[in-house]
């Protein structure tokens, strides 16, 4: 058996943060559109537009091959919390979940046909991308806690899309890694993001009507960014870069949280945060936080009154 390639860091990371106010958002690319050109139309994108330019530079840049993320199993970890709930189905919903979900979709919870997506496979003979391509109204989907259940004809079928997810990231499929270290604000990283999907679709990887996550991921909210860390940031010998070394790590540190908290944080995600007008809601830390700079993120961990503990 051949051994297993490493990570080729063709950027190392730069650390230490010279740029205090900057921020660090991970892209990689869909193992389906992993290529020279998809990389070539993005950083395009951001040469070619001087806000982007002046304001964006790239902190980090490798190639993490398929072999090496199956070994380390760096899908499955990265997924972790969608895995459980994917694996253990309605058990694993907690009561306010079953709550929203009953009024969502107006049905009564416990006699609800309600399966994680390998069930619902096993059950009906679906291939994992027959069930990621089904098709159904946009009000048969509804987000809990950062778990999407979808009704396919009476059917409840949670995370249709950690199947194809996970089939998808083999051993042969190598992923292209960057950090883009940001100062734009936030709806300029949007148009940013839009622009991006314009150069995709002009340079015909993708179709006008498909999203940009079907061809890149990107950290949605400060804390994901350590979650993508976690997964993809490398030194150039191939080990990991320090947990306390990565940015927004790095951040929260010096504004007063421990490494065992954030750590915490990332394997119990789901929290209770009391509200400014004193309601108290469920809700995943990433959707949470999404969107939002790091210190809007800090500041809702003040809100935080209980975390739950899923797995």
């Amino acid at each position: 058996m051949a051994p297993t390639r490493m990570p080729t860091v063709i950027v190392p990371y730069k650390w230490p943060i010279t740029e205090p106010s900057h921020e660090d958002v991970f892209v990689y690319l869909r193992p389906e559109t992993n290529g020279v050109r998809v990389e070539s139309l993005l950083l395009r994108t951001i040469r070619n537009n001087p806000r982007y330019h002046e304001n964006i530079t790239i902190a980090y840049l490798a190639n993490v091959p398929g072999d090496f993320i199956a070994s380390n199993r760096i899908i499955e970890e990265h997924y972790s919390d969608r895995v459980y709930f994917t694996l253990n189905g309605k058990g694993a919903f907690t009561s306010e979940m079953r709550r929203r979900f009953e009024d969502y979709f107006g049905e009564d919870f416990a006699k609800a046909e309600i399966l994680g997506a390998f069930e619902a496979m096993r059950r009906n003979s679906w291939s994992s991308e027959h069930l990621f391509e089904l098709r159904v109204d946009p009000a048969d989907v509804c987000v809990l806690n950062a778990q999407t259940v979808k009704r396919i004809e009476g059917l409840y079928v949670i995370n249709y899309d950690i199947p194809a997810i996970l089939h998808k990231n083999h051993a042969r499929t190598d992923v292209a890694v960057m950090i883009l270290r940001s100062n734009l604000e936030s709806d300029e990283f949007q148009q940013l993001l839009d622009d991006i999907r314009e150069s995709l679709v002009e340079g015909e990887v993708l179709s006008a009507a498909t999203p940009l996550s079907h061809a890149l991921h990107h950290s949605k909210s400060p804390f994901e960014q350590i979650l993508d860390a976690k997964g993809y940031l490398y030194q150039p010998d191939g080990e990991h870069c320090p947990f306390e070394t990565i940015r927004f790590t790095d951040w929260l540190i010096h504004h007063g949280l421990e490494l065992s908290v954030i750590r915490g944080l990332l394997r119990y995600p789901i929290l209770a945060f009391r509200e400014p007008d004193g309601r108290v809601v469920e809700e995943h830390l990433f959707v949470y936080t999404e969107g939002d700079t790091y210190h809007t993120a800090r500041q809702k961990l003040d809100r935080v009154v209980a975390q739950v503990l899923t797995r």
